[in-house]
């Protein structure tokens, strides 16, 4: 799985939303500003979750659907003219967006680290030895019956 970088040509439109979207001055210009402005809500959440982003302005393959139906939607809301497209399906794929994102925060849902390392990034336990050497170990104890040394 990899971090791939978003572009505002990524998040798809109906030909009848394009051609409203055509009409509108800045119309792409506000995409663009709107797909910049989920894609740091989602690397935020995946960062204030313990994970290693990837490079700036990339996102996991994992979520990358979710950042696109989330930008479509806030993109649609962004004029009011284009109220008959922000159908209940829209909504419902935003929906699914915002509760990717509450599963980020809460950790529930992990995705691969953005640095290349492996796995998990959360701390694990760390078994090492005694000291340094054999002269300056604490001697070993034994816990038998007969002998319970150390308890």
């Amino acid at each position: 799985m990899s971090w791939r970088i978003l572009a505002i040509t990524d998040v798809r439109l109906t030909p009848a939303e394009l051609a409203a979207m055509s009409n509108i001055q800045g119309a792409e210009v506000t995409g663009a500003d709107v797909l910049t402005n989920v894609i740091g809500e989602f690397r935020d959440t995946i960062e204030a979750a313990g994970t290693a982003l990837g490079e700036a302005a990339t996102v996991p393959d994992s979520v990358r659907m979710h950042v696109i139906n989330r930008t479509r939607w806030l993109w649609l809301c962004e004029f009011p003219v284009l109220k008959a497209f922000q159908t209940a399906d829209r909504s419902k794929l935003n929906d699914a967006a915002e509760k990717m994102l509450a599963a980020l925060a809460s950790r529930d849902v992990r995705v691969p680290p953005g640095d290349g390392s492996a796995g998990d990034q959360s701390p694990a336990p760390s078994f090492g030895t005694r000291g340094g050497t054999r002269e300056t170990d604490p001697p070993e104890r034994e816990f038998t019956k007969e002998k319970q040394d150390g308890i």
